[in-house]
């Protein structure tokens, strides 16, 4: 992978677009190995090399969420602090993680169970807490890369078994992380997901172009991976 040709890709795009590639005025300067490790070591992770070298050839942000410090800690902008706090922490299987999110819905305290408001208040309150933990679980050791609006985020895994592969978290509507998947149907790695957003991308250069892009995408027609939110 040559990272240094796509930053010049990535540079030509911005240049070309302005503010409308990323919402941003400008690409965000690439990070030097010293800040990549001070990051890794705050979070207790090795980035997975594709990003890794991402943040040292490209940019700190761009397509994803700015990696910074803001002088006190790592954190990338617009996550919550809580997002990331167990990176190191093995993706779970994701089947196995829902299940056990679902279980807990289920077990719901009622008040009729109760003899009082303030005994039935106090278990509601611990199973709110047990519940709100499984469903954090859920996306332990994925850093949220990008916000896609409406509840929406695109991942990239940490740690685990799913190490470096890139995912799509639905939870607003359907209750899934889905992988976003190569054309191979196998989860996309962070490169293979960058590089297929950059060339969809690039060839786009009026918005007349993104608008009939969009509408091929959404019929299926040479859809991104990044736009394979729910794909099984």
């Amino acid at each position: 992978m040559d990272w240094d040709e796509v930053r010049e890709r990535t540079i030509a795009l911005y240049a070309r677009r302005g503010t409308d590639a990323g919402g941003q005025s400008g690409l965000p300067p690439a990070l030097s190995e010293t800040q990549v490790r001070q990051a890794e070591e705050q979070f207790g992770v090795t980035f997975p090399d594709d990003y890794r070298q991402y943040l040292l050839h490209v940019s700190a942000g761009g397509r994803v969420r700015t990696l910074r410090f803001d002088g006190s800690r790592w954190g990338w902008d617009g996550a919550r602090d809580a997002d990331h706090a167990k990176l190191h922490v093995p993706f779970p299987d994701h089947d196995t993680a829902l299940a056990a999110s679902e279980d807990l819905c289920e077990k719901e305290p009622k008040r009729e169970d109760h003899a009082s408001a303030a005994a039935y208040q106090a278990d509601h309150d611990a199973w709110q807490e047990a519940a709100d933990a499984a469903e954090e679980a859920r996306a332990y050791g994925a850093a949220f890369l990008c916000d896609d609006g409406c509840g929406f985020s695109t991942l990239l895994v940490t740690s685990g078994p799913m190490r470096g592969t890139m995912w799509f978290d639905g939870r607003a509507t359907c209750d899934r992380l889905n992988p976003l998947l190569n054309d191979a149907r196998r989860p996309a790695s962070f490169a293979e997901w960058y590089l297929d957003w950059l060339a969809h991308e690039e060839p786009l250069t009026t918005p007349e172009q993104r608008h009939a892009a969009h509408r091929s995408w959404q019929a299926g027609t040479d859809t991104p991976i990044w736009f394979r939110w729910f794909d099984s």
